[in-house]
């Protein structure tokens, strides 16, 4: 069970939005080699993922040298907070995995809690982001930066989604 949600966090690193870092500093010793292994190769996928990102919104966006000058330099502020969502959603199907066999009231509970807090965060850095795109270019082009960024979420969430196991059913 937990190599298959290590798969979906695989999944949700190169869907949902990758970085470019081998992992986040929790403070931790290093890990194991196999481990660190599986970080490169994410890291690997993460940068190629976001690459292809990239030139998905170049081609969606239709933005002219002076409209993508001021545009690239507010994704990548946008990038920069969406990766941190991201690693605040894998830390939750992390601790899922963690705790899939034996999951508790309390800790079905706090993953739930958790996920919706993602989510709402992840709603105001569209909101956020649409007004900064907005003010700088034009509410038209905004909203085409939005619908683009709704479908690219919107598939990494039923990728994800689909492919993590449901909450196991509470043992009588």
């Amino acid at each position: 069970m937990k190599q298959t949600l290590t798969a979906i966090a695989l999944a949700l690193i190169t869907v949902g939005l990758p970085s470019l870092s081998l992992a986040k500093d929790t403070g931790q010793k290093a890990a194991p080699s196999a481990e660190a292994s599986e970080h490169e190769q994410l890291a690997m996928m993460r940068a190629s993922i976001r690459i292809d990102k990239r030139n998905f919104i170049k081609d969606a966006m239709e933005l002219d040298k002076e409209e993508g000058k001021t545009f690239w330099s507010i994704y990548h502020q946008y990038e920069a907070e969406l990766i941190k969502l991201n690693d605040m959603r894998q830390d939750v199907i992390e601790d899922y995995a963690k705790h899939y066999e034996d999951i508790s009231e309390a800790k079905a509970d706090e993953l739930v809690k958790k996920s919706f807090e993602f989510r709402k965060n992840r709603t105001s850095l569209l909101e956020k982001y649409y007004g900064k795109v907005a003010k700088a270019l034009s509410k038209k082009l905004a909203a085409r930066f939005m619908q683009v960024e709704n479908v690219l979420q919107a598939a990494g969430d039923v990728t994800i989604g689909t492919s993590i196991p449901i909450m196991p059913k509470v043992k009588e």
